[in-house]
């Protein structure tokens, strides 16, 4: 019985001998070219990436094919310079080993319509998240039902608020952001008296300097990001005259307040009582 075992290992040994003598290097030839085909298509597919990732090519129909590491680009650009930035842009992408520039230098080459449209339309999205933040950190429109559209760097509000102070607060922060070219305000306001600007029980002089101090407020917050602490700048208004009160860390931001408040509509002048603390 053993003998008959070792026999058929003997046998069993030897077919596979010859199969690997006759086969074995096709066999091992064909699984080298299929890692190398898998790896040369992550290698085009991170090259792409790369490409689309840089905003003075993506703009342009680049291609790009892989075999055993090298890299042909292909497509057309304005100048040498994108040509270059494109050959770059491969070499330095993993996996690359070689890098065969094909593109053609054409200086007329407009930019693709499609990059340009997802550019745009990035913009806008970009926009719209920037407000919305904006819109939850403001202690006066925080949790307002306010909706935001953006087309073309156009901000559309809709929705509704309680004052006008709001709705022109909303309007002022979609103008303090960056790339907008133009705010429809279409914001309804839903306390009408408050919409006359009156206030029950309220002179109308003191309603409208209220008002007036808010947007003075609101047009500082805006601007929060250039003021170590925008929230320590107080605000008053008589008759249409703004008393700036509070401390800011240094003569720059005092100057700035000043002049941001000069620049609110309705404002006749601006008396800055604001201190200077430096922060230690």
């Amino acid at each position: 019985m053993a003998r008959k075992l070792l026999a058929i290992l003997v046998v069993f040994v030897a077919l596979v001998a010859l199969i690997y003598y006759f086969y074995g290097h096709s066999i091992l030839r064909t699984a080298q070219s299929v890692t190398q085909k898998a790896s040369d298509t992550a290698t085009t597919t991170k090259v792409k990436s790369a490409i689309g990732l840089s905003k003075r090519l993506s703009a342009y129909e680049i291609g790009a094919e892989t075999r055993d590491g090298a890299v042909t680009l292909t497509g057309q650009v304005p100048s040498e310079i994108e040509k270059e930035l494109a050959e770059s842009v491969a070499k330095d992408t993993t996996g690359v080993k070689q890098v065969n520039n094909q593109i053609q230098v054409e200086p007329g080459v407009k930019r693709s319509d499609a990059s340009s449209r997802e550019s745009a339309r990035v913009a806008d999205l970009e926009i719209r998240a920037d407000l919305r933040e904006r819109l939850a950190a403001s202690p006066e429109l925080k949790g307002k039902d306010i909706q935001v559209n953006v087309q073309d760097r156009v901000v559309t509000l809709s929705g509704q608020v309680d004052t006008p102070q709001q709705k022109v607060g909303a309007e002022q922060l979609a103008r303090a952001v960056s790339n907008v070219v133009n705010v429809v305000n279409n914001l309804a306001v839903g306390n009408p008296a408050a919409a006359q600007g009156e206030t029950p029980g309220v002179p109308e002089s003191v309603a409208k300097d209220r008002e007036l101090a808010k947007q003075v407020s609101f047009a500082l917050f805006n601007e929060r990001d250039t003021f170590a602490n925008v929230a320590t700048i107080k605000t008053e208004s008589r008759d249409g005259n703004i008393t700036l009160s509070g401390s800011v860390v240094s003569r720059a931001e005092r100057a700035l307040a000043e002049r941001i408040a000069h620049e609110v509509t309705g404002v006749r002048s601006v008396n800055n009582l604001l201190s200077v603390a430096p922060v230690s």
